[in-house]
């Protein structure tokens, strides 16, 4: 199995005939990986629908809708250039070398992927075929990055730097991948289309594909990224880029997303446009924990499934029937505290979540509740249309104080103070909560100070400062 460079061109001989395996990069535009399979003389474009892995998405009926819709946004794209995607079903190693064998290919085309899961698939494929990995799904190639000791970065700040440093050093790490070749492109061998037949109920979905992601991008840089340091923090208001479910699938990439965020910081440097600097800046950032989550846990692959903190694994969290019925009603979105509510009624409808929203469920969830950070993180990773296991682990151990770049565990949002602060005027909580519609802004977030107490909506399901005590003594428990 070998892995090219940032722009691969690496390999010691070009393919006559190649595989081109989308996975997690689903378009056309900037593809490291199509620009690579495109250089042979005939590339077959195709998807392998594992059905190990679709049965352990079974229950994520969301996600798998959403990439199901942008495997079809691809395979029409593809149809635009004379070509279309090839879905192969099995084993992802047996149905490789099957086609390979059908259509003469001596070789397979990947896009790495530093998941745990998928490093171990692809490991089994090259042992069944001639697999090339290509750096895209990332500004810098994991595992370049070093500190002065040569280690891993476990600290964000640092780690920032230095992929600062990296791309003024090398431009093209951030820059767009060369033009492939349509004219390379061979035509579908089996039906196209998706994994889901085309009947049935579907969630409801943000417009699939590369050009809806373009289109969002253009939006948001357009309107709300001057805005973006000030306003993100508002549920209320739409003032995010909403790019994210789109960099999961990889309709578009971290590079295009870079890329604008530089060229605003620019622009906003022409103009002496401070509002516009700071919210780019901000939007930056933001993106530059997308790379450090990524980098951390290929280097720590255990943090799948562990604390980067080992002591605290040991930590007494609320399980047994107690547990679940606290898990139950905090799915559910009914723990009497709205705000919390509110964010999880906006999951469970959308697939999506303010990202304020989930630093305050995901907090309620462990500081409030004491329930184990991976039950949180085995919810969203079935809720959300943009879960990944870089983002969606490195996330929850944040908010948990158990992981690298840790906040303390005695950082304890209070949900309600929350709410006042970021949804002022409880619109966020209207839209999603509609047993509390009625309610003024001065109890909409405390419903139980109101003078008519909605009766189908829940007491608190937990006193706030008492929670807090009772966390406050779990994790001195183990970290002295």
């Amino acid at each position: 199995m070998a892995l090219s460079g940032p722009v691969p061109g690496s390999m010691t001989a070009t393919p006559r005939r190649t595989i081109a395996w989308f996975r997690r990069d689903l378009r056309l535009a900037d593809n490291r990986m199509l620009e690579v399979a495109t250089r042979a003389e005939r590339a077959w474009p195709v998807f392998v629908a594992d059905p190990d892995l679709l049965g352990a998405n079974s229950s994520a009926t969301g996600r798998v809708a959403w990439f199901d819709a942008n495997l079809r946004a691809l395979d029409d794209r593809l149809r635009e250039h004379g070509s279309g995607l090839t879905i192969l079903r099995g084993r992802p190693e047996e149905a490789l070398r099957r086609f390979a064998e059908s259509v003469d290919a001596d070789s397979v085309i990947a896009a790495a992927d530093e998941d745990p899961r998928a490093i171990e698939r692809d490991t089994h494929v090259a042992a069944a075929v001639d697999l090339t990995l290509v750096n895209d799904q990332r500004i810098v190639p994991p595992d370049v990055l070093r500190t002065a000791a040569g280690q891993p970065y476990t600290v964000y700040t640092p780690f920032r730097r230095a992929l600062d440093a990296w791309v003024a050093a090398d431009p093209d790490a951030a820059t767009a991948s060369a033009d492939f070749d349509p004219g390379r492109l061979a035509p579908p061998t089996e039906v196209g289309g998706g994994l889901l037949p085309d009947a049935g109920d579907r969630p409801e979905l943000p417009p699939p594909g590369e050009l809806a992601a373009n289109d969002r991008l253009r939006t948001f840089l357009r309107s709300d990224i001057s805005g973006y340091r000030d306003e993100r923090d508002r549920p209320d208001l739409d003032a995010t880029s909403r790019l994210s479910p789109y960099l999961r699938v990889g309709a578009i990439g971290i590079r295009a997303c870079w890329r604008a965020a530089l060229n605003a910081r620019q622009r906003a440097t022409e103009r002496d446009d401070v509002v516009l600097a700071r919210g780019s800046a901000t939007w930056q950032g933001e993106l530059g924990w997308r790379e450090f989550f990524a980098h951390v846990l290929l280097a720590h692959p255990r943090l799948a499934t562990e604390s980067f903190r080992t002591d605290y694994d040991t930590i007494a969290w609320v399980d047994g029937p107690d547990g679940d019925d606290l898990y139950d009603a905090w799915r559910a979105g009914r723990t009497g505290y709205p705000f919390v509510d509110a964010g999880m009624r906006q999951l469970a409808a959308t697939g999506w979540m303010h990202n304020r929203a989930r630093l305050v469920t995901a907090s309620f969830l462990v500081k409030d509740l004491g329930l184990d950070w991976r039950r949180g993180e085995s919810a969203f990773a079935e809720l959300l249309l943009d879960a990944d296991v870089q983002q969606n682990n490195g996330n929850w151990q944040w908010i948990a104080g158990v992981g690298t770049d840790a906040a303390p565990y005695f950082r304890i949002f209070n949900a309600t103070l929350q709410g006042r602060k970021f949804d002022p005027a409880g619109a966020y909580v209207r839209r999603w909560i509609p047993e509390l519609a009625d309610l003024p802004a001065d109890v909409v977030h405390e419903p139980w100070r109101a003078a008519d107490t909605p009766g189908d909506y829940p007491p608190p399901i937990v006193d706030h400062a008492e929670a807090r005590e009772r966390t406050l003594a779990r994790y001195r428990a183990v970290s002295g």
